[in-house]
Formats: structure tokens, C-alpha cells, sequence
């Protein structure tokens, strides 16, 4: 098996040689003619010489103290001679003034490398936050310090390596408001309401508002977050509220919601409420569909929200309250803490590390800690995909053969980690990234051969690792990010500021690897590769050939979220399929998504092959206890004219188990016009070769508000409707099906197939069996006879050593047949022996839910 993976690395990755990372265990640094250490140390002096690890006896040379004088020395050398530059930092902590910055005049080179690494042995901390001193206690738990005058804002506040939480409304981690309605107006020029409601909706010809949402009017509802009207609330610059004036400006957009739309999470400023007609105001819209009303993001009815920094909810301990006007510091402290005694940190600096340009320089075992990201004002945080306008606590820009090993990034309010591409555009509608410091030249920007390897990232606002950027119209093969390889790492207790981040998210991008890395606590996609190129043909291969492989993922979406689960591609959309994409031996399971707490929550998959993915290899996975179904498309590969070729997603010797509503589903291959011919079929998925193990049917239940509700199992789900032949729409094959209660056989309902279009709802497909009219219904047998599926295949128990919670042993104690191949189910995650991080349990900052993992599934 590890033969496999080095030989798929080299095929795939030609030239990561160049980036592969050093041995964790060299301790020792060499010395020589053409080698030269420098080092520096907390107890450091700059004026010094830096040869020497320890100041001398007289106290007149030793270290460098801080990394911008050692990353000048290092800038002067002529490095003609010199095969390898060592910067050894010694063990303690490096508070930052400022964010390290650094480019191409501190590369290195192919021929020498130049490497800022921890002293053997020791643990160097650069941290962009101050300690709070000077505490006075009010009474009981109440503490307040004032901080110093020219004390930044900050949003979040860490006590003895722990976040905690500004005041929200309903409790400690705040009560979860619904959507009481839309709102909708009359006036077509309002900005915040560009969309006309649809003919047949019965706001028609109203417009739908984003920017505002009418909360319960009830005073003495639970639903009702202003019962106490916000005593912190200060008015904004042009407000919609009557009568209310402007406050002061730097205490405007105080009080912030956070709103879960249907996969996105938007945190936008208040500007003002309207006690009168209930409405909140935002100081700015959340994303806004092109062209037509909101069916994913906006204030919908019935959604959640929550609202925090109000002043006057400052009550559970743990909370803690920033007066900006006075610099008056709140805490009320857990039992047992000392505010005095404890190490309590404000977060400063909005980036620690900013890298541009840069090329052939390592980062070993380096630890970052505390960036300082604050909402924008008035803008706030627009959630789109990749979350790309929250910038990296550590970010290497236009950079390439960067590798960053053994190191942790922790405690960061936006994302932790990047590595991106950054082009001048002069089209509005296609500027770099907000956080490129220096765009360059698309025709000179490269970013290839970077590595993220034994490192930890956790207690992360936003994403782990970001790789690449949104598609953008000047993506070009050559300066999108490429033979990246991001291995053996941990990503814990991500999305803690914005939920819907990824754990591991790539852009555009060709040619990547994530391999063998742990990923969990997080309340989106655990891996989540590529992205939607706007349904036009890139310029180029697009987001092609990169391989998730051998990563373990659990314990996702926990209850808040929707439409997302646990490895995620979207390599294709309807001009475009990208090829060599690859998810290879990945161990999945624990996924539960918002519909255990919402009523139209949905959608906590395993593989998740999104929008028009297709030529998606997915091979040698074990997925289980997954919410939704095990593998999911949302629409499948767009039949391409003229010659409409089959670009089906392989899915080939998986064990996949206990999805709880199905295992393979398909949702509406009918964007485009339904096909009209039996070539313009779309070839969703082969299916081939797996084990499926489940214990539900079409009569199951799941626990919903306190009762159970419908909750029905297919095998086979989502649309099962093609106007033709099924083997043209799925192509089944060698499988092995097996239900717990032993009674799968007979079972009429084991498949079903949508014969007839639905002509009632948006169709063709229909998402209610109820309607015999529509469907035939099938026993096994009858599947493979009927329906031509699966004639190789068999109703039979595969004999797993134990595939229940809390064991979850899915080895095999014979071979099952239908041409499975085992594989080693423990291969996946970080490498058993190696060198690797641990990170700690990273507490919750939403209220979550999951399912029983002994039941529910």
C-alpha cells in the first residue's frame, strides 16, 4: 500500500522533489563552508552577531532577538557559496508588533536552501496578541481592565489558550432566532432589495430584501431577540430606521448577526432596528443571487440567526465585553479563574506572516498564535465559498517550493493558513483576493510546488488550510496552484467564527495532494477541492487531477449547516468537465447536518461529487454513519454536445454503510433541458464493485423537535427518472448489498426506478414514491431483471468483524466476492509512525446537535 502511494505521488506530482520536507527527527544542523546557522532567542540582543545559540559569558554576543533582524542578515549574504542557511530560533515566546513580511528578496534557491526552524528540541511561539494586566474586580465573577491607550479593537478573547465569547443574546453560546418573515418592498431602486419575487410566488411583484429580515413581534416570545432592547446599539450613517440619527462613528456596527442561510454563514454589522414594523437593519446585504430571489442565502423564513456583542446580555461566565469608547475591558470569569493569575490574551495583529514572492524557503516547527480579525465595517462578511475575504493568519502569496512543516497555527479569528495566486486585474469583476498585499503579473506569477506537511492547525475562526482562490477569468494553468502537496497534518475545530468554512479548502487549482491528514470538529466539509468556474470553459484544464487520499474525517456539520458533509469535488459545471480528479482510500463517518434541528435541513454526505462534477474516481473509501446518502451528486456531468461522450463518476470498491436516507443519491440531473435522445443521457455514476451495508428501509424514522418523523431509506435515491434506458443514467455492477435484519431479498422496495416525468412540480423528477403513478418499485431480483442493474451482483451478508457503534470494525472475515479487493481500513489519516502534532479538544462555539451514533443512523 505505501508502494501505491509513492508511485501515484511521483506520477501525478512530477518535481515535488524539489519541496519534499526534511526529516522531522534532524535535530542537529550542520555546519561547513557552505552551510551557516544563525540564531535567535527571546533573551536575544539584535546588535549581536547571531552565531551563537546562548549569550557568551560577558554578555557581549549571542542571538538575534527577533525574526526581522535575522531575516535582514540572512537577506545580505551572498548566497553564491552556500548550499543551506539556517535561521534556529530557541524555545519561548516572540511577541509581534507587526506581521513578519517577506518576499523574493528572501528566497532562496534549487541550489541552496534557506530554512527558519525551531531550535532541536525547543518550541518557538510568535504570537500577534498582548497580554491583559492590571484586572480589578467589580464583584463576584466581574473583572475589568482598562488596556492602554492605542489598544486595537478585537473580537476575540482567549483565556489560558481557550476562546471565549462576546455577550449573545439567549445564553453563552446564544440562542438560535428564526427568521420571523422576509421582508419585501415595493421600491425597485432599494439597494438592498434587487430581486423581483417570481411570478408564481405570492410576494409577486414585490422585491426580496437582504439586507434586512422582520424578527417575532411577540414581546414575550422565545423568538423574540429585542424583548430587552439592545442598550449598545448605536444607529449607522444613513439608516433606514425612522428617525434615528447616526451615532458615533467608531462605535456604529457594535452588535453583529450571524445568519445560517442554506450553506453559507453572512455576519453583518446592525445599523439599526425599527421597533415599530420589527425589522432589523444591516449595514450592508448578505450575498444576493444574480437575477433571481433568494433560494440560499438571505433572511428565508424560518432560518436561523444569532445575535451578539449586545452590552445588556453580558451575564453567562466566560463572556466578556469590549466599551470601545473607553477601552474598558468585562469579564466575567469561570469558576476557578483568576483573571490576574491566568494568561488572558487580546488578539492585535490582523496577519503574523505575509509572505510574497517567495521561493525555496522552509518553516519548521514554528508555532503562530493570536491574528486579530475584526468584521469590516460597514461591509461586513459576505459567506461565499472559500471564504475568501477573510485573510490567512500566515499567508504565502505568489510563492512556490514553500514548505511549512511540523508547525501549528492556533488561535486565529479568520483562516490560519494559505497559499494563493495574486494577478492585477484591471476588470472590477475579477480582482485578486482581498488579502493579496502586492498582486502580480498573471504571465510571472507562479504558485507550484508547495508543501503543508506534520503540522497542527486548530481553534481556527475560518479555514485550516486554504489553497488557491474563487475561479477568476485570468485563471490560467501555469498561476493557479499546483503539485501542492498538504500531508500528515491535523485540522481541529475549524469554522468557530465562520461556521460554513472548510477545513481543508482548495480553489483553482491542477494537480494537488491531501493525503493522510485528520480532520474534524468542523462545522462544514472536512476537505473540500476546486471550485464552480461561473459555467464557462476555463481557461486551460481547470481544477484537474488533484487526489484526496487516505484523509480521516469525522464528527462534521454537527447539526448547524446543510448541503456539505465530509469530501467534497466540484470539477465540472455546463460547458466543462475537468479530468484525473481522484478520491482514494479516505475513512468518513459522523456527519449529522441541520435537519436534526431544522425542518428543512438536509444534506450531511459522505462523498459529495458537487454541481456537474463527473470523471471523479472514487475508489477504496469507507464511509459510515452519514446523514445524508454515502455518495451524492447534486446534478452530475452536463451532456456535452456535439459528441456528448460518457463522463460518469467511477464509484468502485468502497464500503459504504449506514447512510441514514440512502446510499447513492442523484438530485436533479435536469438543470439543462431533459434529453430528448438517448445519447444526451448523462451518465451520473458506475457503480461497481462495492459493499453496502445498512440497517433501514423505506418505513424508517429519525428523531426530530422531540418525536420521530418520516425519514425513508433507498439504496438507490434522490431522482432515479431518465426518459430512457436506467443504464444510461446509472450503470450498476458487482455489488454486494446487505441489510442487518437479514430480509433485504424480499424486500419490494429494495430499488426503484421514476418511469414517468412529473408534470405537477418543477420536474421531471418527483422527491415523493408515494405517487405509484410515477414509479416501479423492485425486489432485488426484479432490479437486475427488469431494469438490467446489477446482474453480477448479491443480496449476502460480507461478514465484517464488528460494524457497530461503538466498535466500528469493518474488516473483513472472508472475502465477500463480487470482485471486492480489501484494503486496509487503518491506513487512512496521519501516518501510525512518523512525525506528527497533536491538538488539544477545542470547545464549541455554536449550540450543535448530532445523531445517536448507536441509533439514529
Amino acid at each position: 500500500m505505501r508502494l501505491f502511494r509513492h508511485v501515484l505521488l511521483l506520477l501525478l506530482l512530477p518535481g515535488l522533489q524539489a519541496v519534499a520536507p526534511a526529516r522531522a527527527s534532524e535535530r542537529e544542523w550542520p555546519c561547513g563552508p557552505d552551510e551557516l546557522t544563525v540564531y535567535v532567542s527571546p533573551s536575544g540582543n539584535d546588535a549581536w552577531s547571531g552565531r551563537f545559540a546562548e549569550p557568551n559569558h560577558g554578555g557581549t554576543d549571542g542571538p538575534f532577538q527577533h525574526f526581522e533582524r535575522a531575516r535582514l542578515f540572512v537577506e545580505s549574504l551572498d548566497k553564491t557559496r552556500l548550499k543551506r542557511i539556517t535561521v534556529s530560533f530557541r524555545g519561548g515566546t516572540y511577541p509581534l508588533s507587526h506581521a513578519i513580511r517577506m518576499t523574493s528578496a528572501d528566497s532562496g534557491s534549487p541550489h541552496t536552501e534557506i530554512a527558519y526552524a525551531a531550535f532541536p528540541g525547543e518550541t518557538p511561539v510568535f504570537t500577534g496578541g498582548i497580554r491583559v494586566t492590571g484586572w480589578v474586580n467589580i464583584s463576584g465573577n466581574e473583572w475589568q481592565a482598562r488596556l492602554p491607550a492605542g489598544t486595537g479593537v478585537f473580537e476575540d478573547l482567549y483565556v489560558n489558550g481557550e476562546r471565549r465569547l462576546r455577550p449573545r443574546v439567549g445564553g453563552y453560546l446564544g440562542q438560535y432566532f428564526r427568521t420571523f418573515k422576509t421582508v419585501y418592498v415595493d421600491d425597485e431602486q432599494d439597494p438592498g432589495c434587487p430581486h423581483q419575487a417570481p411570478k408564481d410566488d405570492r410576494h409577486y411583484p414585490k422585491y426580496e430584501c437582504f439586507d434586512r429580515f422582520e424578527y417575532d413581534p411577540d414581546p414575550a416570545a422565545a423568538n423574540n431577540p429585542y424583548a430587552d432592547p439592545w442598550t449598545n446599539l448605536v444607529p449607522a450613517d444613513g439608516n433606514l430606521c425612522p428617525h434615528q440619527n447616526a451615532g458615533e462613528q467608531k462605535l456604529q456596527g457594535e452588535i453583529e448577526v450571524l445568519v445560517f442561510e442554506q450553506f453559507s454563514t453572512s455576519k453583518l454589522p446592525v445599523s439599526c432596528v425599527d421597533a415599530d414594523k420589527h425589522i432589523v437593519y444591516l449595514t450592508a446585504p448578505t450575498a444576493t443571487p444574480g437575477g433571481t430571489h433568494a433560494s440560499e442565502s438571505g433572511f428565508i423564513e424560518g432560518n436561523r440567526y444569532l445575535v451578539e456583542n449586545v452590552k445588556n446580555a453580558l451575564t453567562e461566565p466566560g463572556q466578556w465585553y469590549l466599551d470601545r469608547e473607553s477601552l474598558v475591558l468585562t469579564y466575567l470569569a469561570k469558576r476557578g479563574e483568576d483573571p490576574n493569575r491566568d494568561l488572558v490574551i487580546a488578539p492585535q495583529l490582523d496577519r503574523l506572516l505575509v509572505a510574497t514572492d517567495l521561493a525555496y524557503v522552509t518553516f519548521r516547527g514554528l508555532v503562530f498564535e493570536y491574528d486579530n480579525y475584526v468584521l469590516p465595517f460597514p461591509t461586513g462578511h459576505v459567506s461565499t465559498e472559500l471564504e475568501a475575504d477573510i485573510g490567512a493568519a500566515v499567508s504565502f502569496q505568489n510563492s512556490s517550493h514553500v514548505v511549512f512543516d511540523g508547525g501549528t497555527v492556533r488561535h486565529v479569528g479568520g483562516t490560519a493558513l494559505d497559499f494563493i495566486g495574486c494577478i492585477a486585474a484591471a476588470d472590477p469583476d475579477n480582482q485578486p483576493e482581498p488579502e493579496c498585499v502586492a498582486p502580480g503579473d498573471g504571465d510571472l506569477v507562479a504558485v507550484v510546488g508547495n508543501a503543508v506537511t506534520n503540522s497542527a492547525f486548530y481553534d481556527v475562526g475560518a479555514l485550516g488550510v486554504r489553497i488557491g482562490g474563487p475561479y477568476l477569468a485570468t485563471d490560467q494553468d501555469w498561476n493557479v496552484p499546483q503539485k501542492t502537496v498538504v500531508e500528515n497534518n491535523v485540522v481541529e475545530g475549524y469554522g468557530r467564527t465562520v461556521p460554513a468554512a472548510f477545513g481543508i479548502g482548495q480553489g483553482f487549482g491542477h494537480h494537488n495532494l491531501y493525503t493522510h491528514n485528520d480532520v474534524y470538529d468542523g462545522y462544514h466539509c472536512a476537505i473540500s477541492v476546486t471550485e464552480n468556474d461561473g459555467g464557462v470553459q476555463p481557461n486551460g484544464m481547470g481544477g484537474a487531477y488533484n487526489v484526496i487520499s487516505f484523509n480521516h474525517v469525522w464528527n462534521l456539520l454537527q447539526g448547524i449547516l446543510n448541503d456539505g458533509g465530509s469530501i467534497r469535488v466540484e470539477d465540472g459545471n455546463d460547458a466543462h468537465v475537468a479530468e484525473g480528479n481522484r478520491i482514494l482510500n479516505n475513512r468518513i463517518h459522523d456527519v449529522t447536518d441541520a435537519s436534526i434541528m431544522d425542518s428543512n435541513g438536509y444534506g450531511g454526505h459522505g462523498i459529495y461529487l458537487d454541481n456537474q462534477s463527473g470523471l471523479v474516481d472514487v475508489e477504496n473509501n469507507l464511509v459510515y454513519r452519514v446523514s445524508g446518502s454515502t455518495v451524492y451528486t447534486p446534478h452530475g456531468p452536463a451532456p456535452l454536445p456535439p459528441d456528448y461522450p460518457n463522463r460518469a463518476n467511477l464509484i468502485r470498491n468502497n464500503i459504504l454503510a449506514y447512510g441514514r436516507l440512502g446510499m447513492v443519491e442523484e438530485g436533479n440531473p435536469y438543470e439543462y433541458p431533459v434529453p430528448t435522445k438517448p445519447k444526451q443521457v448523462s451518465q451520473n455514476f458506475v457503480i461497481t464493485n462495492n459493499l453496502f451495508f445498512f440497517d433501514r428501509n423505506a418505513a424508517s424514522t429519525s428523531p426530530f423537535d422531540g418525536a420521530q418523523v418520516a425519514a425513508p431509506f433507498y439504496i438507490d435515491t434522490g431522482c432515479t427518472y431518465t426518459p430512457f434506458a436506467y443504464t444510461l443514467f446509472q450503470s450498476w455492477n458487482s455489488n454486494l448489498y446487505w441489510r442487518t435484519d437479514g430480509h433485504l431479498a424480499g424486500d419490494q422496495n429494495t430499488f426503484n426506478v421514476q418511469f414517468m416525468a412529473d408534470n405537477q412540480g418543477s420536474g421531471p423528477c418527483s422527491r415523493s414514491r408515494e405517487d405509484a403513478s410515477l414509479f416501479h418499485f423492485y425486489t432485488f431480483d426484479q432490479w437486475r431483471t427488469g431494469v438490467d442493474e446489477d446482474l453480477q451482483g448479491a443480496v449476502r451478508d460480507p461478514r465484517f468483524v464488528a460494524p457497530y457503534y461503538p466498535r466500528d470494525d469493518f474488516r473483513l472475515e472472508d472475502h465477500p466476492g463480487v470482485g471486492f479487493v480489501p484494503f486496509d481500513l487503518d491506513d487512512a489519516g496521519r501516518y501510525r509512525f512518523g512525525p506528527h502534532l497533536d491538538a488539544p479538544r477545542v470547545p464549541p462555539t455554536f449550540t450543535t446537535m448530532t445523531y445517536d451514533p448507536a441509533t439514529d443512523f
